[in-house]
């Protein structure tokens, strides 16, 4: 692991304006709290693209506090707009759930629908934290269409309610196509209230005409990067699900590192691979994205900022970046799955060390242009 050393001069830095385009969550009621771009992929949310979106749940996304549950029998539905029709699927990617035992044995099937190889149309309801959800699918709720409401309904194959709980949907629909940029209404119908109530959501699907900048937090290097793959720490493979460790939310002790390093996918505009980004630290709170030498050996190109909110009084707290590829030949997750990936993507990785004061740090990182994620390290 190493820290990026300060580079000479700032004054770049009083010439560029930093305006950032943040994801929106507005037009969202019930228990919808927000629709983005998925996290594995540059054009989830483009026209034209396949449809790839994560719906987040109201509620917090702490693995401390309770999401919701479904009961045996009962289901969740999410209605599509009429733009996104489940009746007209491509043939080449039709509605599967991953398959059981995971992974299977070979041979494969001639359309697999397996992470790394998504030849499919699917959905998976995950517990917070990105790539990780209640797996396999299959053996916790089945996936169907139901054409007459344009929704896909996950019907519970036993009483779900493994901590922390239900709080998000990632819809890798690889067999519709986004339609036009504009504006687009989603609805949920959850039987996830008390007794099986009946809960329902409203939230607005953003279809843009061209990809943004995007950073995005992935879970599928923690085993390695922490330890446990054969081999000791090293910087991957990606592991497939399922992935126990959250990177989001993470306890550590006072001036030492937090157990998982935070593994991130950039993009930059038009969806080509951020590879090249160096972390300048200006103080223990404050740091500066910068794109690396490619015009001249002084030329450093701002590409964003990671900003630490911390306790009070606290200090030593510090990031360093990991020192591992920067350039990935295809996405976790999606990886060859033909007629869509590889797409290729950069990857930035950070360790994080708490200061001398006990307390919550979060840590938001933010890319010129386009989106923010945040992480919360609480130091005791």
């Amino acid at each position: 692991m190493k820290l990026i050393p300060r580079i000479g001069t700032l004054l770049v830095f009083l010439v560029i304006g930093s305006e950032f385009a943040f994801a929106g969550s507005d037009g969202t009621t019930g228990i919808i709290a927000r629709i983005d771009n998925a996290p594995i992929v540059a054009n989830g949310d483009v026209a034209g693209a396949p449809t790839d979106l994560l719906i987040t749940l109201d509620g917090s996304l702490d693995p401390n506090v309770t999401g919701r549950s479904l009961s045996a029998g009962k289901t969740i539905s999410v209605l599509l707009p009429a733009e996104f029709d489940l009746s007209n699927i491509n043939p080449n990617y039709p509605l599967r759930d991953v398959p059981f035992p995971f992974p299977p044995a070979p041979p494969l099937p001639e359309r697999p629908c397996i992470p790394g190889n998504l030849q499919c149309t699917t959905a998976v309801l995950l517990r917070g934290w990105p790539q990780d959800p209640l797996f396999p699918p299959i053996l916790n709720a089945t996936l169907s269409i139901d054409e007459q409401r344009n929704a896909l309904v996950f019907t519970a194959v036993h009483d779900i309610n493994t901590t922390p709980g239900l709080k998000q949907i990632h819809l890798i629909l690889n067999g519709v196509s986004n339609p036009p940029a504009g504006r687009y209404r989603l609805k949920i119908e959850a039987e996830t209230g008390p007794a099986g109530a009946m809960e329902t959501g409203e939230g607005l699907i953003t279809i843009r005409h061209a990809p943004a900048a995007s950073i995005n937090a992935t879970s599928v290097f923690v085993p390695a990067l922490a330890g446990r793959l054969p081999g000791g720490v090293a910087c991957g493979p990606g592991s497939s699900p399922p992935l126990p460790d959250n990177p989001i939310y993470q306890n550590t002790g006072l001036l030492e590192a937090a157990p998982f390093v935070w593994s991130n996918l950039v993009w930059a505009a038009d969806a080509e691979p951020m590879d090249d980004l160096e972390l300048l630290p200006l103080s223990s709170n404050i740091y500066f994205l910068l794109r690396s030498n490619r015009a001249g050996p002084w030329w450093r190109r701002f590409a964003g900022t990671v900003y630490v909110e911390s306790p009070p009084g606290a200090r030593h707290q510090r990031i360093e970046q990991v020192d591992c590829p920067q350039r990935l030949p295809a996405t976790p997750v999606i990886g060859a799955t033909p007629g869509i990936g590889p797409q290729e993507v950069g990857r930035l990785d950070l360790q994080f060390y708490g200061g001398d004061k006990a307390g919550v740090y979060r840590t938001t990182l933010t890319i010129k242009g386009g989106n923010a994620i945040e992480y919360v390290v609480t130091v005791d």
